[in-house]
């Protein structure tokens, strides 16, 4: 099975840092990119940006297996793609070198035939880099290096940076790299490769749009390219995905495509560019049609396009579930020649589907993040465009070499996280590390509307990381508790990997309402031994164990009574003059 950095492949998760028991950790999943190539001789120019493929392309290169392709939205790179440098090796393990120390990922050229060619010829090799800020910075005593392979034979370093904050830049830095007489043979060949800790995802280096030709020039950065930057991911403001029953409430949450195009020559050029739509790979809808971009592209800018809100809704069909594809492209006189199809960057797809689940996440764990503290509960914020039954709920839980936790959880749903911290949903489950989402069925589905929180407590001192897309920034929707205290997520960006789903049930419901509960039967003394007052005479209540089995059930009573039972958590629910109101209970 190749490892793609894609879901229900095989992930491993990795510490990105020590971070105390009071925070939430950080950690990155990864996965290795096959090449399956034999070396072979090739011919200049040699041009790749990585933008066609999430594989490397095997036209250029003999060695890169271990080499990510990545299209992070963040990064400001020169177009679709990067490929990532770090300590992992191509299983997504450390390389855990003799001193933790040393070459970690390396990318390797064909050999190129160079025999004919002269210094005259001015050839040069040329790369944007940058610190992945997606990663751990690299830091001084690390380097991004370059050799030349020479007609003896031997590696020889012809260019290197190092880390440390005070060489990042808030843009990716362009390096050219002249290839000297002693390079000029038969079997030349380049190497990129990255030198630091190699004990996991650390000193992590992004590069992209690679160009090696002659006739060129030192600091030769122009390139006749107009290109797209990121492959945009969603409708929404927040959310890649929503359950296709709440299409038709969504209009006044869609929101602009945000598109940007680079443009990397010097001159201005105008540009033309269209959007369309394909409803479930069929029915197509044009949305720009050869629109001019207005004003015309300056030189050496970048821009933000917005186009008009999409309102999904119209969208609509009958079934029950739905995908749209969107398909957008330039046109701005870009080339193609042997080797160098400057129109590969020019052109994004990207898919929406609607099921039964929110989604602030692309269903892509770039990394995860997860608590170390038993008892601790991690939960994550979400809204409902309309009001509709809360039946399951997804958590994405990775494979992963260091997380040794091996007990149940509790589901929990809170309305408010105040004071009270009154849970509508508490239920114990297990878990699979199973490297796709995990479904739990609700014992009792809730009935909700506006926003609400779902997530889980763990109950062990043992790592528990979740999947976190870090193409999607909802990192203000992450809530925690440690200690019985709540804390907004203030460590980690990204969207944490928890989806509610909603759908049809046979149950008797309950409902979230937008207002909190005012419960008019007071229970008393609570904790308790296992006898509990109630503050009036109720005509039914049922007792559910913490596992939502119902364990016993009283009419007509003031009066609960435990003490046969083991101590723990239980919940009631009391049906009394058309109300039905829910309680906990310690018995202690």
């Amino acid at each position: 099975m190749k490892l793609y950095k894609i879901l229900f492949c095989f992930f491993l998760i990795l510490f990105q840092g020590t971070i105390s028991a009071q925070n939430l950790k950080n950690f990155k999943i990864s996965q290795h990119n096959f090449s399956n190539h034999s070396v072979e001789n090739i011919n200049l120019p040699i041009w790749d940006d990585f933008s066609s493929s999430d594989i490397l392309n095997n036209l250029f290169w003999s060695e890169g297996e271990n080499i990510s392709i990545n299209d992070y939205y963040n990064t400001d790179a020169p177009s679709i793609n990067v490929i990532e440098f770090d300590g992992l090796n191509n299983s997504g393990s450390p390389y855990n070198n003799e001193s933790g120390y040393g070459v970690c990922d390396v990318l390797i050229s064909d050999e190129i035939n160079l025999k004919s060619k002269s210094v005259k010829d001015s050839i040069y090799l040329s790369f944007f880099w940058n610190f992945n800020i997606n990663g751990e910075f690299p830091d001084y005593e690390d380097t991004l290096k370059v050799d030349f392979l020479n007609e003896d034979n031997e590696w020889i370093n012809v260019w290197n940076t190092n880390g440390g904050s005070l060489n990042f830049k808030d843009q990716f830095t362009f390096n050219d790299i002249l290839v000297e007489n002693n390079f000029l043979h038969q079997n030349f060949m380049f190497k990129i490769y990255n030198k630091g800790n190699s004990e996991g995802p650390f000193d992590s280096w992004l590069i992209d749009y690679i160009y090696l030709d002659e006739n060129r020039n030192s600091n030769d950065s122009i390139f006749l390219d107009r290109a797209l930057s990121f492959r945009v991911n969603k409708l929404f403001k927040d959310h890649i995905s929503i359950p296709y029953n709440h299409i038709s409430s969504s209009n006044s949450f869609t929101d602009s495509i945000s598109i940007k195009i680079n443009n990397l020559d010097k001159d201005i050029q105008p540009i033309n560019y269209t959007l369309k739509s394909f409803i479930d790979g069929n029915s197509e809808y044009l949305i720009y049609d050869n629109q001019p971009l207005s004003p015309i592209l300056s030189g050496y800018e970048d821009r933000i396009l917005k186009t008009k809100p999409i309102e999904v809704s119209t969208y609509l069909s009958d079934n029950d579930s739905s995908s749209i594809e969107f398909l957008f492209y330039i046109e701005s006189g870009d080339s193609s020649y042997v080797n160098q199809n400057l129109r590969l960057n020019d052109t994004m797809r990207f898919n929406v589907s609607f099921k039964n689940s929110y989604s602030y996440d692309d269903g892509t764990a770039e990394f995860a993040a997860g608590l170390n503290q038993k008892n601790s509960e991690l939960v994550l914020k979400h809204m409902t465009f309309t009001e509709d039954t809360l039946t399951h709920i997804q958590i994405y839980f990775p494979n992963n070499l260091y997380s040794s936790y091996s007990s149940d959880i509790e589901l929990v749903l809170y309305q408010d996280l105040d004071e009270e911290n009154t849970k509508v949903i508490s239920q114990i489950t297990s878990l699979d590390f199973n490297d796709e989402f995990n479904l739990f069925e609700l014992n009792e589905p809730v009935i909700v509307k506006d926003s609400f929180y779902i997530g889980f407590r763990q109950f062990e001192n043992s790592f528990l990381p979740v999947g976190l897309d870090k193409n999607n920034d909802t990192s203000e929707k992450i809530y925690y508790k440690i200690d019985n205290k709540w804390f907004q997520n203030d460590v980690i960006k990204g969207s944490l990997m928890i989806r509610p789903v909603f759908g049809k049930s046979n149950y008797v419901l309950t409902g979230v309402e937008s207002e909190k509960i005012k419960k008019s039967i007071s229970i008393f003394p609570n904790p308790s031994g296992g006898i509990f007052n109630l503050s009036n005479k109720v005509e039914n209540i049922i007792v559910y164990s913490i596992d939502g089995k119902i364990v016993k059930r009283i009419n007509d009573t003031d009066r609960i009574n435990l003490q046969e039972f083991k101590n723990g958590y239980y919940v009631i629910q009391i049906e009394d003059n058309n109300r039905i109101e829910k309680h906990k209970l310690i018995k202690n």
